[in-house]
């Protein structure tokens, strides 16, 4: 292909050219630059006949190929679907004999469509042949680059990234996400936050993401991406184990240099050098690869490499053969195999045993820290981003003991633990809420601990871990797609502990909520709050500003509501410092200093929340408002349950969007268009439920391509 755009460049042009392979956009590529060096633009209509091989016979065939330029040096012939030219024809016949003599004032194109990968031996004896593979990752950045240039569109060089890892090398969808982000209203370079909006797929939520988790020991982080990575489209469980075992074999390699006593840059060069060797396809750019295999290979020796691909190769058995797919749960079990280090790994029993014995342990060890994992891979994992509260937080030397060991793995000693110091502890104690708490932190499944966090937030809601406790079921919530339940919680934090500590960390998980539920103006809002609220946490402020480049489109909407027609939330002052922390003495009730921020007048606007407007901050436990809060969607007045839609394509113009919707609807397809900032929203489809979108994505996809995704609609 190099050799090819080199020539052109050049000025030289082959009497035949027989282009195949799977990268058609390319081709396409080729086949334009082949008409702007071979024909004048004022003549190009005159000289250039585009056919299809089936429909030609062997006459039709002689008269293309000869047939003299009209004012012109030369004339081109393009012939698509050459692939219909696998047995003798006539037509294939003459062809073959004008390839002998063929017209200098002819060019002609053969072009092979990429459902045909081999090569035609006899049409490539007598042309210019070129074949057109998937580019590699960096020179798909580069093509990226070039293509939005074409667009005149802008973007950043991580959303460049982001944007080939989410979507993948092929440049036929890449060309597809291109041309939708050129519709945006962009005068500055588009960013990752905006790339990933449209695409579907958020930074850091990538399946590169998931396979760095896994291989850098972060069961509970790996675990937590898998809802979002499944619901991605052209992900499933068995592109994951792939991936994954193909990097494990990459490590294995690196593994294998390394215990022969190469180190450095000796070590990578020789990676690659294997890499260039076998040129597997589906993988990051080469060098990057072979920096990240020489990174892992100390830490995964050959013992756990081989418990780790029989594991990987197990979960692919599982999900190709089971009756009833569970993707998650086998990736989540697949994940916690591969997490926990054998004893022999340190140093004890070395090599000795059997492979079989071998598993046996890592399968055991497993199934013992699995229930810890699942319990807070989500509530604790998600902390690390914006951390409500360290582990240190709990007050007792025993609860912190308790933490400790189930930090250690040890989860069954660590529940025995709490569950004494439980029953020995009067439920009127104040340290009776922090060991519920602490026992949900510990708890066996995410729904044990859900119902523990519902017991302090319902039964505790004047406790000093109230809000704690509401804000890690937000993140439960989040984590599980219940964005609605996610909504509610937040907005308990904000009308019941207006003074809490917590609200700069709930401003993070509300503007994530409400951006995902397409409310921009509640997000933007409660991320004002949060950073007017955390100028003491330097990683939360870089968080919340990070989100709060998003909110400029909504700023431009319209001027945001004065600070006095706000909901009760956090002060320009800061959070209420009345409130002991990180360490606590609990008392029967909060500490508030409800005077450190105005109470909302007759007049004010409503806090930004789905569901009713916000009573002022209670000063007792209010059983009733909890069960009101706690109902399911749809059950509350003034509202109805979130309905979910497929969005196809976004478009400037209502024009463009009546055009796209007619298309969709000779496709048996019926659309519909929702006008959002500036955009008309192409979307079809009416699903109760996230699960339902999600299982028509593929069909969806098959039908009308592109990179279709779920969109929730309240």
């Amino acid at each position: 292909m190099d050799s090819l755009f080199r020539s052109l460049n050049k000025g030289s042009l082959a009497p035949v050219y027989y282009f195949h392979g799977p990268e058609d956009v390319l081709k396409d590529e080729a086949m334009r630059a082949i008409l702007d060096r071979a024909l004048d633009p004022s003549v190009r209509d005159f000289n250039f006949d585009q056919r299809s091989v089936g429909q030609l016979d062997a006459e039709t065939i002689h008269t293309l190929c000869n047939t003299l330029p009209m004012l012109a040096e030369r004339r081109v012939v393009l012939l698509r679907d050459i692939e219909a030219w696998k047995r003798k024809t006539a037509a294939r016949s003459e062809f073959l004999r004008y390839l002998e003599h063929p017209s200098p004032e002819t060019v002609v194109i053969l072009v092979q469509g990429s459902a045909e990968d081999g090569e035609d031996k006899e049409l490539a004896k007598g042309a210019y042949t070129v074949r057109f593979d998937a580019l590699p990752p960096e020179r798909a950045s580069r093509w990226v680059l070039h293509h939005a240039g074409k667009l005149g569109l802008a973007l950043e060089p991580d959303a460049v990234e982001h944007l080939v890892r989410s979507v993948g090398a092929d440049l036929g969808p890449l060309a597809s996400e291109l041309a939708k982000l050129a519709s945006l209203p962009a005068d500055q370079p588009l960013t990752v936050e905006q790339v990933g909006e449209l695409v579907g797929v958020r930074s850091g939520e990538t399946q590169w993401d998931w396979r760095a988790a896994v291989l850098d020991d972060q069961s509970a982080r790996a675990v937590t991406l898998l809802p979002a990575l499944l619901g991605q489209p052209g992900v499933s469980g068995v592109k994951l184990v792939s991936l994954l075992g193909t990097a494990l074999v990459g490590v294995g390699i690196a593994r294998g240099l390394y215990d022969k006593g190469m180190r450095g840059g000796a070590l990578d060069d020789a990676v690659l050098k294997t890499l260039f060797k076998h040129r597997p396809a589906g993988l990051l750019g080469y060098r990057e690869e072979a920096s990240r295999w020489t990174r892992w290979a100390p830490k995964w020796p050959p013992i756990r490499l081989r418990a780790a691909l029989r594991a990987a190769l197990e979960t692919d058995q599982a999900l190709k053969t089971t009756t009833v797919s569970d993707e998650r749960g086998l990736l989540t079990e697949l994940v916690l195999r591969l997490g926990v280090k054998k004893d022999e790994e340190s140093g004890k029993g070395g090599r000795s045993g059997t492979s079989g014995k071998m598993t046996q342990t890592v399968s055991t060890k497993a199934r013992q820290f699995a229930g810890h994992v699942l319990s807070v891979s989500i509530a604790v994992s998600a902390l690390s981003a914006c951390s409500a509260r360290p582990t240190s937080a709990q007050t007792d030397p025993r609860l912190i003991d308790v933490i400790r060991s189930a930090q250690e793995g040890q989860g069954d000693s660590a529940r025995a633990k709490v569950q004494r110091l439980l029953a020995a502890t009067s439920p009127g104690d104040t340290l009776y809420p922090q060991i519920i708490y602490t026992q949900a932190m510990v708890a066996s499944d995410a729904a044990e601990m859900r119902r523990q966090l519902q017991r302090v937030a319902v039964e505790y809601s004047s406790s000093n871990w109230a809000d704690d406790a509401l804000l890690r079921l937000v993140q439960l919530d989040y984590a599980s797609g219940n964005l609605d339940g996610a909504a509610r919680n937040l907005e308990r934090i904000r009308r019941d502990y207006p003074g809490s500590a917590l609200l700069p960390q709930a401003a993070y998980w509300a503007a994530r909520t409400y951006f995902d539920q397409k409310k921009p103006e509640l997000a933007c809002r409660w991320i004002a709050d949060g950073l007017a609220g955390s100028q003491g946490n330097v990683e939360l402020r870089n968080q919340l500003g990070y989100l709060n480049q998003r909110c400029s489109s909504v700023l431009a909407a319209g001027p945001r509501p004065p600070a006095d027609s706000q909901s009760p939330g956090v002060s320009a002052a800061g959070p209420d410092t009345t409130k002991p922390s990180p360490a606590r003495t609990d008392t029967t009730t909060h500490p508030r200093s409800v005077t450190a921020v105005p109470a909302p007048t007759p007049t004010a606007a409503p806090a930004p929340s789905p569901g009713p407007p916000s009573p002022p901050a209670p000063t007792a436990a209010r059983p009733d408002t909890a069960r009101a809060d706690s109902a399911p969607p749809g059950r509350r007045a003034g509202r109805s349950a979130p309905r979910f839609r497929i969005q196809i394509t976004a478009v400037r113009t209502a024009a463009a969007a009546q055009s796209i919707i007619a298309k969709l609807k000779a496709r048996g397809l019926r659309a519909m268009t929702v006008e959002e900032n500036g955009l008309y929203k192409v979307r079809i489809g009416d699903y109760a439920t996230k699960a339902e979108a999600l299982a028509a994505v593929p069909e969806i996809k098959g039908k009308v391509g592109g990179n279709p995704f779920v969109v929730a609609e309240s």
